[in-house]
């Protein structure tokens, strides 16, 4: 794994990603060493990390434009991926695995103690969310959300093996989902704050990715302070550092 120095830890990475031409949150960073500011510049000793490049989603192979001043050549049809028409079978295996998910999550939330109604609506074409209606809100909840996170990776998890098409779940109790959303804007806004007074990077506790990305996504245009994720599913979490000052 590469290593670079810096005299700090933010310059060190900033070096690094230079280095590799790769955003912050393609990267997984390893602290090496935090670095020594010395006394009288006696002693000092420069910061150093690792970064290792993460998995690359693979890039959709691109057709290149035929010019207009010469006739297109006959394309066979073998050779081109035709997309895969929605048949009716299709369409009765999407409703069903719906249909079984209800089933599935009603089940579960009666396990935990709180029965549920659940209802849901298609977003968009492939964002499906549901709605948990329950008196006991609070017990399907839980701890900053990580109950109804659950039962959100599980239904997702149970739509991947079961519906036709790949649907995008999002669970939602009472506007739980929308009050979650000011927390982490302000939460954000909150540890951004405390790095720029610090000088140094602040941790969040772990969270799913769609939280991660809506830290990232309200901070990206900060010229401040600058966000990457660290850490292995389950326990990835994000992390808020000031931006190195050039010059």
């Amino acid at each position: 794994m590469p290593t670079f120095e810096g005299s700090t830890i933010q310059t060190a990475i900033q070096k690094g990603l230079t280095h590799l031409n790769l955003e912050r949150d393609a990267v997984n960073v390893e602290v090496v060493s935090e670095g020594r500011k010395g006394f009288l510049g006696l002693g000092r000793k420069p910061a150093i990390v690792s970064l290792t490049a993460l998995p690359a989603t693979p890039a959709k192979p691109t057709i290149a434009p035929t010019p207009s001043s010469a006739a297109p050549a006959p394309i066979k049809a073998a050779a081109v991926a035709q997309p895969q028409q929605m048949t009716a079978a299709h369409k009765q295996a999407d409703l069903q695995a719906l249909t079984a998910l209800t089933t599935y999550l009603t089940a579960l939330a009666a396990a935990i103690g709180a029965p549920a109604k659940i209802t849901y609506q298609r977003a968009s074409k492939n964002r499906l969310q549901l709605q948990l209606i329950t008196p006991k809100e609070g017990l399907l909840i839980g701890h900053h959300g990580k109950t109804i996170n659950a039962l959100q990776y599980l239904g997702q998890v149970y739509l991947n093996h079961h519906a036709h098409s790949k649907f995008s779940l999002l669970l939602n109790i009472g506007d739980y989902r929308e009050r979650r959303n000011g927390i982490l804007a302000r939460l954000a806004d909150k540890t951004a704050r405390e790095a720029i007074a610090t000088g140094q990077p602040t941790l969040l506790e772990p969270m799913p990715s769609f939280e991660r990305k809506q830290i990232h996504a309200h901070l990206a245009n900060s010229p401040h302070v600058l966000t990457y994720s660290e850490g292995e599913e389950p326990h990835r979490y994000v992390v808020i550092a000031p931006k190195p000052h050039v010059g």
